[in-house]
């Protein structure tokens, strides 16, 4: 703690003791334990995308359950909802913690060794924290054994199981290595094994409850067909906001970090909103909530530096949604980027969601939607009658989507282009309003692409590259249809914090086909007056050094610019 941040904000810490005991500002979620312990189901799953909050809330259960931690009850959770009312089970479990991110999954050889160590670790840990004899599990070759032996050894105890992340290692496996993936969750494979003992010792009454946490159900299922008496409740109403913060968690947590400063708080949570908020776990839940780890990094950024990141999210988290995406790959990756594509392009899709995958039936595209869904790729922005409208949640994640299209462009079709070009044509442009560059690089993609007879052009494919080439070089915050005077501009290119170059740009986009080049004056005549509409509004006027444009392209050339 220093004056310039009178708080220590919790970036990157994921146990519960060290956060409390340190300082650490702690945003209370301690009100779920009550209400998960009134559930009737006492075997429970809980799914977020990664970087959610979900190991810290593990962490926080096993401080709460574990009789070991009695003793330090009131200083860890006293000042919190379940310190000044806890239930009748706090600190009366032996807990069981296993984690399983930390997998080789290069071979199945690997992999089953790896995932028997982890349960070993587990298991090693809970008999040193219990003052247990400790038992000799050298002989194993099979997670499902230890945790058989292990049960056997501790079958006078009634034990709280927590599982970290059990989607980790096979989400890996199965982007690359489906038929590795189908062994290894069969009747004979070694994960339906290991549910299968945990299920046998629920029912002697070893294992009380379980609480396991984990990105996507693509493998819950198949992993635990063995394990068939949990229930998931990621998509309950009544849990939307257990992870992540909600908006006026956040303004709490940083008033005495603005608490001289009103207006660049009032910026700060605009920003925030239109980067980091958006989720929605279900379609009538009262709030959104924003990517906790993306609000902790952008302020903890801010407190150091007094200036907003350049870069909107860290690199570990970039990496982390970088992992994910190979699972876009699987089944019919062709199916999987014309979904990315229509997002990119209409904003939204409409679709059910699956609530666990089957791999005995055909992968279809709603099971690809909702896979994005649970990546947090994709949010619920309403009810349709029995469906959902699911959209980009915010300005990040939309940033990656745009990331993610041009490299599978790149790939599929062999583009030649790279980015460091790219990016100094949008210097270019944001410091000179110098706009040929730019537009160069976008006629060179299009006629690529149309040699290989691979698009049809339209305008909104053209918006897509032009919007996707504009976001890697990290300056603007971009805007795409965005409303004014009732109509919508196709492109604005805004500030965005540290950045200010010297212009910023509204861009109006008009297509035509080579047949229709007759029609140029008209359109070019068309779109100027929309522009001078848009232009007309309070929400443009007052924009500084605001460059406006009216571009047509004919087939893959730009036939016409014109600056208003």
């Amino acid at each position: 703690m220093n004056k310039r941040n009178p708080i220590k904000l919790p970036y990157g810490i994921s146990n519960f003791a060290r956060l409390i005991e340190d300082g650490y500002y702690y945003v209370d979620k301690t009100h779920y334990i009550e209400q998960l312990e009134n559930e009737s189901a006492p075997y429970i799953f809980f799914l977020r995308p990664r970087r959610f909050g979900k190991s810290l809330f593990v962490s926080m259960l096993s401080y709460y359950y574990g009789l070991e931690h009695k003793e330090r009850f009131s200083s860890l959770f006293g000042s919190f909802y379940i310190g000044r009312q806890p239930t009748l089970r706090a600190n009366t479990y032996h807990v069981l913690k296993l984690e399983f991110s930390r997998i080789d999954t290069t071979t199945p050889e690997s992999t089953q060794k790896t995932f028997l160590s982890n349960v070993l670790l587990g298991i090693e840990n809970f008999e040193k924290r219990y003052q247990e004899q400790l038992q000799d599990y050298s002989f194993l070759e099979n997670p499902a054994e230890a945790l058989k032996h292990f049960f056997e050894y501790h079958q006078d105890k009634k034990i709280y199981l927590l599982i970290d992340e059990y989607d980790h290692f096979a989400n890996e496996i199965l982007s690359f290595h489906f038929d590795q993936f189908s062994e290894m969750i069969s009747g004979a494979g070694f994960v339906r094994k290991f549910y299968e003992a945990i299920k046998a010792a629920t029912g002697d009454g070893i294992v009380d409850r379980l609480f396991v946490t984990g990105v996507t159900p693509i493998t819950l299922d198949s992993l635990t067909s063995g394990f068939n008496i949990a229930d998931n409740i990621s998509t309950r109403k009544s849990y939307n906001t257990m992870m992540g913060f909600m908006e006026q968690e956040i303004i709490d947590l940083m008033e005495p970090m603005y608490h001289s400063h009103q207006r660049k708080e009032e910026a700060s949570i605009t920003y925030l909103r239109q980067w980091y908020n958006g989720y929605l776990f279900h379609a009538k839940a009262p709030s959104r909530v924003y990517n906790p780890d993306m609000v902790l990094y952008f302020l903890k950024e801010w407190a150091e530096e007094q200036e907003y990141p350049e870069n909107l999210i860290d690199t570990n988290i970039a990496s982390d949604y970088g992992k994910i995406r190979r699972l876009f790959q699987l089944k019919d990756p062709k199916q999987n980027y014309q979904v990315i594509e229509r997002l990119i392009q209409e904003g939204f899709v409409i679709s059910q969601l699956t609530r666990q995958f089957s791999f005995e039936r055909e992968f279809s595209q709603q099971d690809f939607i909702s896979l994005l869904f649970y990546m947090g790729f994709i949010s619920i922005q309403s009810d349709q009658f029995n469906d959902l409208q699911l959209v980009i949640p915010n300005f990040v994640i939309k940033g990656l989507y745009w990331e993610f299209f041009l490299q599978w462009l790149k790939e599929q079709n062999s583009l030649n282009f790279e980015v460091g070009d790219v990016r100094q044509a949008v210097r270019d442009l944001a410091q000179n309003n110098e706009l040929q560059p730019f537009l160069q690089l976008i006629e060179n993609v299009l006629q690529t692409l149309s040699n290989r007879d691979f698009i049809q052009f339209n305008e909104k494919y053209i918006k897509v590259l032009f919007v996707a080439f504009a976001s890697l070089a990290n300056l603007y915050y971009i805007q795409s249809e965005q409303e004014a005077n009732q109509k919508y501009v196709d492109i604005l290119l805004l500030h965005r914090p540290p950045f200010f170059p010297n212009y910023q740009f509204a861009f109006e986009l008009k297509y035509l086909k080579k047949s229709e080049e007759h029609q140029l004056e008209k359109t070019i005549q068309a779109a100027t007056t929309q522009l001078e509409t848009y232009l007309a509004s309070e929400s443009l006027r007052q924009l500084q050094n605001l460059k406006a444009y009216v571009i047509v392209f004919v087939g893959s050339e730009v036939k016409a610019i014109e600056e208003r």
